[in-house]
């Protein structure tokens, strides 16, 4: 991609001067002497004025304004439609005037094929650029839009070189990201080894991140010549001038005067001595220069420079890897390919800090972008969006969009906007992690408050004036101004490492400080360690009963739970405004100390009221115990929950921490998050890699751990630690399992409770719905699984019936949206409102890899409206009424073909008269290993499974396992006595592999086994007595079993491991063997399968002589499961251009099977199959 002149992008853009933008900075050409004039144009009643401003290659630029006001989509597509015949490819730039423009929409219509009927088909790319908003956030996305279309060639295509060029430059970025954490890593452990006075590793760890993080926010002030009348590489030069003073003097010395004096106090409040160390320096207030935990000793007293001291020999080694990159404050990629900006921060903490949490990734700005802009512009809409008021003169306030919006509003709509409905919306991020969606918010804000700012500056009224006047007379930086109120009032985060809560805080400040060109325009940072805090989000009270508290206080001398919420929330109020409220003379500590000692005493008797749910609900505390004799874990102890054991899962009590959002108003506004993705259980391979270097998660086999972990469990210390760490799950997990607020972790499924592992996602799913008000946003980061897999019926049933589904975007990480999650795995990123029912969704589905999306090209689709599909809710109904798992839809078409098939019945829906499937999984090989025999005899029989058969065959691979026939039975009876009855696997039954792909060539691999075989859990297999089918009948369902048609509706849901409620929900045709139909299928499938001597049986019973009847010539073959595939799709009643589309999705295979096929439908179609 080629770099961008960012200062001259900024000049221009700003001045919407179009033609130097593009001749100047972006290099296109000017346009002809004859089109640069405006000229008068109209098209369907729509009268319009254009000029050329720009031309590169046959790709025009023209401005246009309409003559009667802003034109709506529909408008815009005519007059593109009609400037296209003129200028085949080109670029729209809309204005609302031609002199003097202040809002702009850039409207790109990108042409291809429609993926149904190949017919072209235009998608619309608009970017809205109004004066006043920052340049530098829109300089990106324009200059996206402008690159791709100056690599249009003469045909408007785009070399394939060139696209390879442009993403190749466009990683850049990320590449200089992984670079510097590459380097970061080596300082962090130098420092790490240099710290003296904290002994426990973990604490020294998290010290030299929060000293890293405070260097990194210094060094981007000093990049931004704050420091010290403008000193560049004030640190650098501070350093030496310490070793000047002596040695190892840095630390204790200048960094304790520059934090806790220079960037702390205001400047008369700081001692001569410290102004003389750090020179002029700006005071910033803020939660980051008050002393931290670690930096006190336990009566509170600093330490820093006295028994925690660090040498000067590590921070020489940070400021040299500092020095080597260029470091600026804007996300925007400019000139220097060594550039860093803030967002190198979130990246670090997702990478190294925060790695071995539980399942946390680093999330691209591209998604936090695309979830944050969807829910903040919806909830705009609502709250502007109103009807007419007759009676007060008012008329319907209606917008479809916030681009409209701010280009159409008027002065009392822009005047609410920035006094009642911004300042109002509650943002929330429950897994805040590195403050990635809280920063997405921040700007998706910024965005619509500068739109106004701009209609302010143009006199749009005098109300909109007096409005920033009042800001700008009390407030030298407009910008910074609404940033630190979007800051303090919008935003709050929680995450369960106080590390991440410290890296979000300084993500924000440094968004801050971005807006403030000279240092005069710096005023105090707000202070926010109440809107992010640390705390587990999973676990406290949702809301608090007052009564029941005051109850449980012991002390009457104690005030009331209202009054200790009416204290904390005024001492709130001025911890987040003391500078608003005292200048520069707040004692910060001081108000901090006291809300943090407030807040104890609150959380410690509610942690009380939360023991008491846990003894309601039964939930008793496991203490894991060893058996010294056995050299494992024994039986746990289980004992009462005790108040200790509640404190150690550090709750979050929503209903008293932000009471005034949860009991006041019921919930948050928009909660945005992607939340941890592990299961809720011991983690041995975790655990341990804390005790040994030995010990890796991915890289160890089964045996080669557990030799290692038998070797570390001898040490009493690490056993001991390991007991304490196993006790911490079974009660949570109880408790998860029992709690009303988790109501939806589970369901009831053809009458059974359905059961799977605790996962994170899951928790978060229904917490961030719990934390939400009635008609509050969700956009949420998660597996996939959650709209398929059986485990998750519960939450579909809590989305489906209590939620509306806005969208579901899933994608395969094939090309590493998420750099440390499996390429193989699917990710979810979805939107939900909280109330209603959700009656149809919007989902597009890119899960084949083949068909991955790559990171950089996530913003264009979400955003390309072609690559959605509609899907009613009744259809997923329709499907599987039980679990409601959603088929993965590529196009209309797919749901057309759904919708033909569901006209049968779903296999398993018990039917009178004609036979029921019922499915049954034998030998687990693990549970049951202690009945394998590795070597064959006469009273054994084969253990059968997947790897020995294929669709209608069977290969030459084997087990390597047999069973005792009598030790097979006992197994398979359970209780029932052995009195010599017929059990299935004495007989011919139909079975399927378990683990199967819908990206593989096929998905759906079954056949009919032989006699006397027993099978394995990854096989599933028939109940033929139990079923009431014939052979006739099994050779009949495996011949649809194995066609393509089923094979590709399997393919719309299942993801990796093919569970028997996929195939029970499969919508089947159960013919009767008296059927023609059914005779017809079943023959075929007969004379594929029946080629060996022990299927004679099975040959005669459906009409063969035995198994010389079979096919055993290839050619033939071929022509029979073509003609099964043609026979299947005519059962079913597709069309012909139906059944094409379903070949065309089966790219492994071959093509004349796929040509074969097709044409057996047609002679199907004409009788000539008989």
């Amino acid at each position: 991609m080629p770099r961008l002149d960012l200062p001259s992008f900024q000049k221009h853009l700003a001045a919407f001067n179009f033609n130097s933008l593009f001749v100047d900075v972006l290099g296109w050409e000017h346009p002809p002497r004859g089109e640069r004039d405006w000229q008068a144009d109209q098209i369907k009643g729509i009268a319009y004025s254009q000029r050329m401003v720009a031309q590169l290659a046959g790709v025009a630029v023209l401005q246009i304004v309409t003559e009667h006001g802003w034109p709506d989509e529909a408008q815009r597509m005519a007059i593109w439609r009609h400037v296209s015949q003129s200028h085949h490819e080109n670029l729209l730039i809309f204005t609302e005037s031609k002199q003097a423009p202040s809002q702009s929409l850039w409207y790109w219509v990108k042409r291809a094929k429609d993926a149904d009927t190949g017919k072209p088909r235009t998608t619309a790319r608009r970017h809205e650029y109004f004066r006043g908003q920052p340049v530098d956030l829109f300089a990106s996305k324009l200059h996206a839009m402008v690159v791709e279309l100056s690599e249009l060639d003469a045909t408007g295509r785009i070399p394939v070189l060139e696209v390879a060029r442009r993403m190749a430059a466009a990683l850049d970025v990320e590449k200089t990201t992984k670079r510097f954490f590459t380097r970061y890593q080596e300082q962090h452990q130098a420092l790490l080894d240099a710290i003296e006075g904290i002994d426990d590793e973990r604490d020294r760890r998290w010290y030299a991140s929060v000293i890293l993080n405070r260097l990194m926010f210094v060094w981007f002030l000093q990049k931004k010549f704050f420091l010290d009348g403008g000193d560049a590489d004030y640190l650098p030069k501070k350093l030496e001038e310490s070793k000047a003073r002596g040695k190892d003097r840095f630390f204790g010395e200048f960094l304790n005067a520059l934090f806790f004096e220079a960037f702390a106090k205001p400047e008369d409040q700081r001692s001569a001595a410290g102004r003389k160390l750090t020179g002029n320096i700006p005071y910033l207030n803020g939660g980051l220069f008050l002393h931290h935990k670690l930096e006190l000793d336990a009566l509170g007293r600093p330490r820093v420079g006295t028994d925690l001291r660090i040498g000067d020999v590590a921070f020489a080694g940070v400021f040299e890897v500092f020095a080597a990159f260029s470091w600026h404050l804007d996300d925007t990629p400019a000139g220097n390919a060594e550039e860093i900006n803030p967002d190198v921060l979130g990246y670090i903490f997702e990478k190294y800090i925060n790695q071995k949490a539980f399942g946390a990734y680093y999330t691209r700005p591209e998604i936090t972008g695309y979830l944050a802009e969807r829910g903040i512009h919806k909830l705009v809409l609502e709250r502007i969006n109103s009807p007419a008021v007759p009676e007060l003169n008012l008329p319907a306030i209606e917008f479809d969009s916030v681009a409209e919006l701010l280009a159409r509003m008027d002065a009392r709509t822009a005047l609410k906007l920035v006094n009642e409905v911004l300042p109002s919306i509650t943002i929330l991020d429950p897994a805040v992690g590195s403050g990635a969606f809280l920063v997405a918010a921040l700007k998706a804000l910024i965005n619509i408050y500068y739109a106004v700012v701009g209609r302010a500056e143009l006199g749009a009224s005098r109300e909109l004036e007096n409005w920033l006047k009042g800001i700008k007379k009390d407030h030298p930086s407009v910008g910074y101004y609404i940033k630190r109120r979007i800051v303090t009032d919008n935003l709050h985060g929680v995450d369960i490492m106080e590390e991440a809560c410290e890296i979000a805080k300084l993500r924000l400040f440094l968004a801050m400080v971005s807006s403030v060109n000279k240092v005069a325009d710096l005023e105090p940072l707000p202070n926010i360690d109440f809107n992010i805090l640390p705390g587990n989000s999973l676990v406290g009270l949702m809301r608090v009963d007052e009564h029941e508290f005051d109850r449980k206080q012991d002390d009457l001398f104690k005030p009331p739970f209202r009054r200790l919420l009416e204290e904390k929330n005024r001492q709130l109020d001025l911890y987040r405004h003391s500078a608003g409220f005292f200048g520069q003379s707040a004692d910060l500590r001081g108000i901090r100390d006291g809300i943090d000692t407030e807040m104890k005493f609150a959380n410690g008797i509610l942690n009380e009221l939360l023991r008491d749910q846990f003894d309601a609900l039964g939930v008793k505390y496991e203490q894991a115990t060893w058996d010294a004799t056995k050299q494992a874990l024994g039986k746990p102890k289980k004992r009462r929950i005790e108040r200790a054991d509640i404190d150690a899962e550090t709750p979050l009590h929503w209903g008293y921490v932000f009471d005034e959002i949860m009991q006041k108003r019921g919930g948050f506004d928009i909660v945005l998050t992607n939340p941890p993705w592990e299961v809720f259980k011991p983690q041995a391979k975790e655990f341990f890699a804390d005790h040994s270097d030995l010990v890796t998660k991915n890289k160890m086999t089964i045996k080669e751990f557990e030799k290692e972990q038998g070797k570390l469990l001898k040490n009493k210390t690490v056993r001991e630690a390991w007991l304490a760490y196993e006790s911490r799950f079974p009660h949570m997990s109880a408790w998860f399992r029992a709690a009303p607020e988790y109501r939806f972790q589970s369901a009831i499924v053809s009458g059974k409770k359905t059961g799977s592992d605790m996962n994170l996602y899951k928790l978060f799913t229904e917490r961030c719905f719990a934390l939400l008000r009635d008609g509050g946003h969700c956009g949420i980061v998660i597996p996939n699984s959650i709209y398929k897999d059986l485990g998750a019926t519960g939450l579909r049933t809590m989305l489906f019936d209590h939620t509306q589904v806005e969208s579901i975007v899933s994608l395969s990480n094939e090309k590493f949206i998420f750099e440390e999650v499996h390429h193989s795995f699917g990710l979810l990123f979805l939107n939900f409102v909280k109330g209603g029912k959700t009656e149809k969704l919007r989902a597009t589905f890119r899960i084949n890899p083949r068909e991955a999306i790559k990171a950089s090209d996530f913003e264009s689709f979400v955003h390309d409206v072609s690559n959605f599909v509609e899907v009613s809710a009744k259809l997923i109904s329709a499907m599987n009424a039980e679990t409601r798992s959603v088929l993965e839809f590529r196009s209309s078409a797919d749901v057309a073909i759904v919708n033909k098939m569901l006209r049968f019945p779903p296999l398993g829906a018990k039917l009178d008269g004609v036979w029921n499937l019922k499915l049954a999984n034998e030998f687990h090989m693990t549970n049951d290993s202690h009945v394998f025999k590795t070597e064959s005899s006469k009273d054994r029989l084969p253990l059968f499974t997947g790897r020995m058969f294929n669709q209608f065959e069977l290969t030459a691979e084997h087990s390597g396992y047999w069973i005792d026939e009598q030790d097979g039975r006992r197994v398979l009876l359970g209780r029932t006595p052995d009195t010599g009855q017929s059990l299935d696997y004495q007989g011919y039954r139909w079975l399927h592999r378990r683990i199967a792909r819908s990206s593989d060539s096929r998905t759906l691999i079954s056949t009919i086994a032989p006699p006397m075989v027993f099978t394995e859990v990854n096989s599933t297999t028939l109940k033929v007595i139990d079923s009431g089918i014939n052979a006739i009948e099994q050779c009949y369902w495996c011949g649809l079993a194995n066609s393509m048609v089923l094979d590709w509706l399997l393919r719309q849901s299942v993801s990796s491991t093919l569970n028997m409620f996929y195939i029970y929900q499969l919508p089947v045709p159960r013919l009767p063997s008296s059927d023609r139909r059914c005779i017809q299928v079943a023959d075929r499938v007969a004379r594929l399968i029946c080629t060996t001597s022990p299927y004679d049986t099975l040959a005669k019973d459906v009409g063969l002589r035995d198994h010389h009847n079979g096919a055993t010539d290839p050619v033939e073959r071929a022509r029979l499961r073509a003609e099964l595939d043609g026979l299947v799709a005519h059962l079913y009643g597709l069309t012909e251009s139906e059944f094409a589309h379903i070949l065309a999705t089966f790219p492994l295979v071959a093509e004349p099977a796929k040509v074969a096929a097709l044409n057996a439908y047609r002679d199907v179609e004409r009788g000539l199959v008989k």
